[in-house]
This record gives C-alpha cells, sequence and structure tokens, in this order.
C-alpha cells in the first residue's frame, strides 16, 4: 500500500510538473507590449521560420507551437508575408495571427497582364468582394501597374492597392528614361502603348528591341502595325483574356483593331515590364517589318513580305 501511494505522488507530482512546464511554454516571453514587424520571405522554409520566432524570443518550443498550429488549421502551415507580433501573446495567440491574421502578403504580378487580369489575381490573394474589385479598377490605369513582386498591407483599399502598382511605375520608369525619350521626341505613353504591345508579342527578352525596332518601322512608314495582340485585347473576356485571334477577328471595328486602324491603339494593352519598356525606348536598328516566332519562341524577320512568307513556309509548316 504504501509504494502504491508513493507511485501515485511521484506521478502526480510529474504530472503537477508537466503542466507547469506546459504552461511555461504556452506563456508570453515578455510582459512587453511592444510590436514587432516579422517579415517572412517567400522562399523561407517553415522550419527556418520556427527557428527565428524561437532565437528572437517569440516562442520558447518547437514542439509546443506545431502542435498548436495544427490543432487551428490543419496542416498548419504559415504563409510567407509578414507579421505584427508582440511577445507578450500567448502561445495560442501568437500561433491564431500566423494562420488567420498576416499584417501583409506577398502578391506576383508577372509583365503582360491587362489590368482585369490584375485585379483578378489580387482579389484571390486578398479575399477581395466586387465593391473592392470596382474600387481598384476604377483607380488603376491600362500598362501603368508595374508587373513585379509586391508585400501589401491587407487592409489597403482597392485605390491603395492601384495607387502602390502605379507608384511602383513611376519608381522604375525613371528621369533616365524620360529623358531618352525627350531626346527622340517621343512622348512617355507612346513609349508605354509601344511596350505593352512588345510584351504581348515577344517569345522573350531576347526579341524585344528588335521587335521595338520593327514597330518603329511601320510607325515611320505609315504602315498598319497589323499587331494579333492588339485584336487580342478586343475579343478578351473573363473566360480568357489572350484567346486565340481568327481571321474574322481582324474585321472587328474597333480603335484598338491594328488591322483596320493605323498607328497605336489608344491606350496600352497590358501592363509591360521593365525589359519591355527599355525595348521601348532603346530598339534595335534593322529593315525589318516583318516578324514571327516559331515553335521554340525563336524570332524570324524579314524585310520584305515576301520573305516572310518563306518563313512562314520555312518555319511555321
Amino acid at each position: 500500500m504504501g509504494i502504491l501511494l508513493a507511485t501515485i505522488r511521484i506521478l502526480g507530482l510529474i504530472l503537477f510538473l508537466f503542466i507547469i512546464y506546459t504552461l511555461y511554454l504556452m506563456s508570453p516571453t515578455s510582459l512587453s507590449n511592444e510590436k514587432t514587424l516579422f517579415v517572412i520571405p517567400l522562399d523561407q522554409k517553415q522550419d527556418e521560420i520556427i527557428d527565428r520566432l524561437i532565437s528572437e524570443k517569440f516562442i520558447r518550443s518547437r514542439a509546443a507551437f506545431n502542435f498548436i498550429l495544427g490543432i487551428i488549421k490543419f496542416p498548419g502551415n504559415i504563409e510567407p508575408g509578414s507579421y505584427m507580433l508582440s511577445r507578450r501573446l500567448f502561445l495560442w495567440q501568437t500561433a491564431n495571427l500566423f494562420l488567420n491574421h498576416p499584417y501583409q502578403k506577398w502578391i506576383i504580378l508577372v509583365p503582360g497582364l491587362r489590368k482585369e487580369q490584375v485585379a483578378e489575381k489580387i482579389a484571390k490573394k486578398f479575399s477581395w468582394d466586387e465593391a473592392k474589385t470596382k474600387d481598384f479598377l476604377s483607380n488603376s490605369r491600362e500598362g501603368y501597374l508595374f508587373p513585379d513582386t509586391y508585400l501589401l498591407n491587407v487592409d489597403y483599399t482597392g485605390k491603395e492597392f492601384a495607387q502602390r502598382l502605379i507608384s511602383n511605375f513611376n519608381e522604375k520608369f525613371d528621369s533616365q528614361l524620360q529623358k531618352d525619350l525627350l531626346a527622340q521626341d517621343i512622348r512617355n505613353d507612346t513609349a508605354i502603348k509601344i511596350a505593352s504591345l512588345i510584351e504581348r508579342e515577344s517569345g522573350g527578352d531576347s526579341d524585344k528591341a528588335l521587335i521595338a525596332g520593327i514597330i518603329w518601322n511601320r510607325l515611320n512608314t505609315n504602315m498598319k502595325l497589323q499587331i494579333d495582340a492588339a485584336t487580342q485585347y478586343i475579343i478578351g473576356t473573363p473566360k480568357d483574356w489572350w484567346p486565340n485571334v481568327r481571321p474574322s477577328d481582324h474585321k472587328i471595328d474597333s480603335p484598338y483593331n491594328t488591322y483596320i486602324y493605323k498607328g497605336l491603339p489608344p491606350a496600352p494593352i497590358a501592363n509591360p515590364g521593365l525589359a519591355s519598356i527599355k525595348a521601348a525606348v532603346y530598339p534595335q536598328d534593322s529593315d525589318c517589318i516583318f516578324y514571327l516566332h516559331d515553335h521554340n519562341k525563336q524570332i524570324h524577320c524579314s524585310v520584305t513580305y515576301e520573305g516572310h512568307l518563306e518563313n512562314i513556309d520555312k518555319f511555321l509548316k
């Protein structure tokens, strides 16, 4: 009987110590309520995130933190972004904050999207309603929503999102680029229209300057641009913003139809990246008027229409 009682006491003591230790692991690491912005890069792994949390004294235990994460939202994966942390939070509060209350989220916007596509991607990432999406679109300007990797506040309004992207465009489209355009007597808006065409027409960065030169050659000879990407812009819908173009589509009466109207479209058709903008400012000099891309996205240009037909026969059939 005495041995049994002693065993119970020991087990009770172990249980008591375990509870005390668990409460210690769950408790705040500091009484200070100072807020810290904790930024998680896109490529940082969860183990590395937790290592940082321990080393910066936001949590005490990897195992306890992983357990609480899994209880709140299985499998408890932390999304890269930024979080407003305090060392005064209990462990479950810190875990809940990481799983449900980011301060900022990352979003990658690739070049060549039209503004509706940009709105769709941001709306999905930030769980927008229709009103917020409309707010973004009404304050957006096609061609000036700079494609980049952004870390953006989750509580931004649609207008604030648009302003952030446009502000980034203004930073990237710097004074040197504008000065070099002015030296060529070319308006900034003209360059962005051309850059948007280049972005949608190019097979990669290597051929952008050549396409820019060809577009300028057509403009300077008063030739219709006849660019399929501009027709795609006309016929694009939410189901497919860049559909395949049929010959009949080139007959649609639209100011964006470069098969009907000479000159550039009235506005950009997409949001170009910096490489396309630079190509529009610094085009490659050539005598080419026509071009095509083969099945490997390699460009082939020609001075004459006859040469273009030969390239079609050689590279596309």
